[in-house]
């Protein structure tokens, strides 16, 4: 349990980030295809016997500099190489897990999330891929935010939009990855998109939305890896669920103030 509370805090922390430049890029569908992608870097890593999370790190990297490409070089729009890059990777890595003897029951972990899950080599590769995140995000802040916020405006400033974006979609990959064991695949976009979504209804401003997200977020994880663990069920969809029903009561908050 203390392994997962310290995952837990990474990764309120990290998915508050990200998560608030993800509900002002509308771009929350993008963070679910990565998710689903990574279920193949998880089964190479299984195959291979590598760390799992290590190895879907890379492979959700890959796959968020590749997205991109080919949205530029396709004409296709987003949403349609979305459309393949989820239900793809999504049935690559099941048919990788199936091959492998003895891991098929770590598919639904892997899936939906796991309090015992979660070994200190599991927290060792989250804290050097949250001091990553955070040593970027601290430099480059301010263009990150300009860019998801207005695009146009950035480039009339002066800012590299490509770039930045390319440097977003690193940092979102990374994010999910860290959040895939604790989790899961199927739910760590919840906890990215959720938690910002409530903040914003009642923020005034950006600094107040990212004041208070990762409020929301530690509120979340912290309260749902402790249900899980009482209640003895998975940790994913217990978050995911009082994520939801904080949302839900923000809305009605909302609308009754």
């Amino acid at each position: 349990m203390q392994r997962a509370i310290i995952g837990g805090i990474l990764i309120a922390i990290l998915t508050s980030w990200m998560g608030t430049l993800v509900v002002l890029r509308r771009s929350s569908f993008y963070g679910d295809a990565i998710a689903h992608a990574s279920l193949t870097g998880v089964a190479l890593g299984l195959l291979l016997g590598l760390n799992p999370v290590l190895v879907a790190g890379l492979y959700a990297v890959l796959i968020s500099l590749i997205l991109p490409y080919l949205q530029k070089h396709s004409n296709l729009p987003t949403d349609s190489l979305l459309g393949f890059v989820l239900p793809f990777s999504m049935g690559l890595g099941v048919i990788i897990l199936s091959i492998i003897p003895g891991y098929q029951p770590e598919l639904i972990s892997f899936l939906f999330g796991s309090v015992l899950a979660i070994g200190w080599a599991d927290i060792a590769v989250m804290v050097a891929f949250s001091l990553l995140a955070w040593t970027i995000i601290k430099r480059l802040g301010k263009k990150l935010i300009s860019a998801s916020f207005d695009a146009d405006y950035a480039k009339i400033s002066g800012i590299s939009v490509d770039r930045i974006n390319v440097i977003f979609n690193i940092l979102l990959a990374i994010t999910i990855v860290i959040g895939v064991k604790l989790i899961g695949i199927i739910l760590v976009n919840a906890l990215l998109v959720i938690p910002a979504s409530t903040s914003r209804l009642f923020a005034t401003s950006l600094k107040q939305m990212f004041t208070l997200t990762p409020i929301i977020a530690l509120f979340i994880t912290i309260g749902g890896l402790i249900a899980s663990y009482v209640l003895n069920i998975p940790s994913g969809p217990t978050m995911a669920v009082v994520s939801g029903l904080i949302f839900l009561g923000g809305l009605v908050v909302k609308k009754f103030s």
